[in-house]
């Protein structure tokens, strides 16, 4: 119970805050407090004046919890009640929301009652600066993360979200007042939601930072490729608090990166594979037909006279065979036959599951077709024409580089017996055969 106040010296107007009379039953201001001029009525403004409210004798904790409720929380209430009201009743007074209880017959503490009011209200001033000023940063804040295109969230420590800028109302297709307060299993599909969460309890669990790429759908059905970066949020004493995240769109990085490595495993020209990742397809394609016991035939293709097509008609026109012959290849391989451009006017053929004289009827097939076409039929000799040598890789003994050896022998039998023809390369027997 506090104690109660006061020196009738003391003078309202020497007082921070105005001091008023506010009394819901018109209940005159008491002759012991005419010289501190109160001012009836309701203050003007919230938290700025000290109010004394008259106390009913027979409802005073109704009474307080009304003009409390009339009033406002902010300012500064004290009850007058008689000096017969007592302490008991005083405390049930302060616990339906006064902050000071006056009683009539003990003034003696008024200087006193006067001054804790003004210390409350000062300091009550200060936290509605200070909260003025904590929203002025904060609305700034929001104002900053909502300009960046960048989905930006907050989490608290049981997974609840607290914040998100206008960018994350975009990509989860709820505005931010249905995001903060729920979860991701609210905002989220489930298989999706799972995996984020999971993410996050992986974090919370060790703290520190988190970066991950995946692939995520926005609200409006579009895929996009996305790197989460993600940070604990500690507090002073080394609290985790929650997660703030940020998504980065890396679809384009990602486009990029798929474009590069395709570059890098075409020839410049013609646009088939290159010689190494003719090689990178050619191991994994021998290493499964080894574990599955099947078949591998390699060809080795080169364009005929292609020297007199340079001499004849000129390196452009060169340079138009070999990216016509390199489509038609491509055009006539089935499903996992690979065609790449081993260097000059040379191709490779990579046959996976196919026999000898499988891969010989499908690599003819090519041969007729690049003769059918004509590339060049203003010459006098076969020119622009293919010939062909076929090899069988046994994946259990042989390599790669003796099935290459093989196919290049029957290459050379195929120029040597007058080109445009294809040869298949027998192991079994030691030579070549025309087909």
């Amino acid at each position: 119970m506090h104690g109660f106040c006061s020196t009738a010296g003391v003078n309202a107007r020497q007082d921070a805050a105005p001091l008023y009379w506010h009394s819901t039953g018109e209940v005159s201001i008491p002759p012991e407090l005419e010289g501190f001029d109160l001012r009836p009525g309701k203050p003007e403004g919230a938290g700025v004046a000290i109010c004394f409210v008259p106390l009913g004798a027979e409802h005073p904790v109704s009474t307080a919890v009304a003009v409390r409720q009339i009033l406002g929380p902010d300012e500064y209430l004290i009850g007058v009640a008689d000096a017969a009201f007592g302490a008991p009743r005083a405390d049930d007074i302060l616990q339906a929301g006064f902050d000071d209880v006056l009683l009539l017959g003990r003034l003696d503490d008024m200087t006193l009652c006067l001054a804790r009011a003004r210390t409350v209200l000062a300091r009550r001033r200060r936290m509605r600066r200070d909260l003025a000023q904590v929203k002025v940063e904060r609305d700034y804040l929001q104002a900053c993360i909502d300009s960046l295109p960048t989905p930006i969230f907050f989490k608290n420590g049981e997974g609840t979200y607290v914040g998100c800028n206008k960018a994350f109302e975009g990509f989860i297709g709820l505005p931010t007042e249905k995001v903060i307060g729920s979860s991701v299993y609210d905002v989220a599909p489930e298989d999706l939601a799972r995996r984020y969460q999971q993410a996050d309890d992986a974090l919370l669990a060790r703290g520190g930072e988190q970066v991950y790429e995946c692939e995520v759908r926005y609200a409006d059905g579009s895929l996009h490729h996305v790197a989460f970066h993600k940070a604990a949020i500690v507090s002073e004493d080394g609290r985790l608090r929650g997660i703030a995240g940020a998504m980065l769109d890396i679809t384009d990085r990602k486009s990029l990166e798929v474009r590069l490595i395709d570059a890098a495993a075409r020839d410049p020209l013609t646009n088939a594979y290159n010689r190494r990742k003719f090689f990178e397809i050619a191991t994994e394609a021998i290493e499964l037909a080894r574990r599955e016991g099947r078949p591998v035939s390699v060809a080795v293709i080169d364009l005929d006279r292609f020297k007199s097509i340079n001499d004849q008609f000129g390196h452009a026109e060169g340079d138009r065979v070999l990216c016509a012959t390199a489509a038609l290849l491509e055009g006539c391989a089935g499903d996992g036959i690979t065609i790449a451009r081993a260097g000059g006017e040379e191709f490779y053929a990579l046959f996976p599951g196919f026999t000898l004289m499988q891969a010989a009827e499908i690599a003819d097939s090519m041969r007729r077709q690049v003769s059918d076409a004509g590339f060049l039929p203003d010459v006098d000799e076969p020119a622009g024409t293919l010939s062909i040598g076929v090899a069988e890789l046994d994946p259990l003994r042989g390599t790669l580089w003796d099935a290459l050896k093989e196919a290049d022998e029957a290459l050379y039998r195929a120029k040597r017996s007058g080109r445009n023809r294809i040869c298949i390369a027998l192991r079994q027997s030691g030579y070549a055969s025309e087909a």
